[in-house]
């Protein structure tokens, strides 16, 4: 069975009626729309990717990190193996090793320390601006003697 809509509309207010879904303004600019699409997109990527500073940082600490593990096996390895030639050439089997060996982990751990503190020079080397500073002032202490 069917129902009929009632004859009869009771009336409604004007202020009651909703306004039609249109505006006075003009259509949106597609490019406008695009350009908005695109700024969303890039701030999405953005906020998706790991927040990561200088990579030029991140490859000098690795550099540094390969350069300390480097040195410090080569000391090792270079002191041992000078210490069986040694231990070879003269007969005394396994002391010369073993005594290199040990000085070749005392050089490694002085090659880790230079490279950490960024000593580069030898061992009592000063820069020459150190020692002209230092004696046109007139003053010297003790680490200048």
């Amino acid at each position: 069975m069917v129902r009929r809509a009632p004859a009869i509309l009771l009336p409604v207010p004007v202020s009651m009626v909703a306004p039609p879904g249109m505006s006075e303004s003009r259509p949106p600019d597609p490019l406008v729309r695009l350009g908005e699409e695109i700024d969303k997109a890039r701030a999405e990527r953005v906020r998706r990717q790991p927040v990561v500073g200088d990579r030029s940082v991140l490859q000098q600490g690795l550099g540094l990190g390969v350069r300390i593990g480097i040195e410090l096996v080569v000391a090792v390895v270079v002191a041992t193996g000078l210490g069986w030639a040694i231990d070879r050439w003269f007969g005394t089997r396994p002391w010369g090793m073993i005594l290199l060996f040990f000085l070749g982990i005392a050089a490694g751990m002085l090659n880790v320390y230079r490279a950490v503190t960024g000593v580069s020079g030898p061992v009592g080397y000063r820069p020459p601006d150190a020692g002209a500073a230092a004696s046109e002032g007139g003053r010297w202490d003790d680490e200048d003697c």
